[in-house]
Order: structure tokens, then C-alpha cells, then sequence
């Protein structure tokens, strides 16, 4: 059995896989809303996050965004939202689908350290409890 199989469990939550990265990362969808930086229309759409990290974000996205794009998101964890801006660290076609889907790896350029600090805390534990 793989490591990763191995690290992945069940959670009342949804399925839940635990990875060994720089930054801990858990699989857990999140609600988000984004525009991207430097538009002529900000016109911001509803999207989610797949997995989160203290370093970035997965976003499943309904269009393209090139290596380096600057988004500005808006994060849900629970009730509070977190505003950050990120940067595009690879962008993946989705096929098999209905309609064009993008998976897209951002990292945090732009967020409160506070904020930040409320992720890692979200992450840990929720992973804690995971383990329990």
C-alpha cells in the first residue's frame, strides 16, 4: 500500500488525505470567490478550493489562468473569510467533463499574518481530529 493510500481516511467531513509537503495540506472543499488582478472587469465568480495548505490553495476554476496570474480570493473557513491575493503556480485541464474545467495550484503572495495563522490553525486541527 502506498504511503499516500495509507495517510488517506474517512471523515465525517468527506474523504480526507493527509500529504508529507513543506506545507501540510489537507483535502477538504472550501467555498472561495476570486477576480483576477489588473482586469479591466473584476467581476468576481463563486468557485472552490480542493485543498488547502499555509501556502496555497487548489482551486477548481471555470476558465484558464496562466503561470503568474494575480488573483485576489476570498476565502470561506466556516464563518470567517480570509482575503489574500495569489499567484497561478500551474493551471491543469479537467477532460471528461461537461463543461471546461481548470484544476489551479495558487500560492499566497498578499495575506495577513493573522490570517495565515487562522489557516494553520484550521489545519491542524482538522487534521488532529482526523487522526482521533
Amino acid at each position: 500500500m502506498s504511503s499516500e493510500a495509507e495517510n488517506q481516511r474517512r471523515s465525517k467531513w468527506g474523504a480526507v488525505s493527509f500529504q508529507r509537503r513543506r506545507f501540510p495540506r489537507i483535502d477538504i472543499t472550501l467555498p472561495v470567490e476570486y477576480h483576477v488582478v489588473e482586469t479591466e472587469e473584476e467581476k468576481v465568480k463563486a468557485v472552490v478550493a480542493q485543498n488547502i495548505s499555509s501556502g496555497g490553495l487548489l482551486l477548481l476554476l471555470p476558465e484558464f489562468q496562466p503561470v503568474s496570474t494575480c488573483l485576489k480570493v476570498r476565502l470561506y473557513l466556516g464563518i470567517r473569510a480570509i482575503d489574500a491575493g495569489v499567484k497561478v503556480a500551474w493551471t491543469e485541464l479537467l477532460t471528461g467533463r461537461e463543461k471546461n474545467e481548470f484544476r489551479c495550484g495558487v500560492c499566497f503572495t498578499d495575506i495577513v499574518e493573522g490570517d495565515l495563522e487562522v489557516i494553520r490553525e484550521f489545519i491542524t486541527e482538522y487534521m488532529e481530529h482526523e487522526r482521533e
